[in-house]
């Protein structure tokens, strides 16, 4: 179920809880008084609820977005062609060095894609 069909429900029983309560008093009734009040905390609770799957949806859709995404990208290859760059250097391998720096101006360039894709929103 959806956070917005939780909260929906929490609602509905919250509302129920509460009509329960005063009916419950109403006629004097303890034991409907406790169940409405029982139902009202039960309601509160799906709304709790609804809003910790919509704000975990949210989250999700944040880090799975294409600039969130391509600026992950960015690290990593901009990390992993700082390392290549040093193994090269190390070992004295031009072409591990080069590879490194291709790798590294990559990942330079996927973070800026990401930056740009967040100003424009996508």
């Amino acid at each position: 179920m959806s956070g917005t069909g939780d909260k929906i429900k929490g609602y509905a029983n919250e509302a129920v809880g509460n009509l329960k309560q005063g009916v419950g008093k109403l006629v004097g009734s303890d034991k409907m008084r406790a169940e409405g009040a029982a139902q009202e905390v039960k309601g509160e609770a799906q709304q709790a609820v609804g809003s910790v799957k919509n704000a975990a949806s949210d989250a999700h859709d944040s880090v799975t977005s294409s600039s969130t995404s391509d600026k992950v990208a960015g690290h990593y290859n901009d990390a992993a062609g700082t390392v290549k760059q040093t193994v090269g250097r190390a070992v004295g391998s031009a072409e591990l060095e080069a590879e490194g720096l291709a790798q590294e101006a990559k990942g330079e360039a996927q973070k800026i894609s990401g930056d740009i894709k967040k100003t424009v929103g996508r």
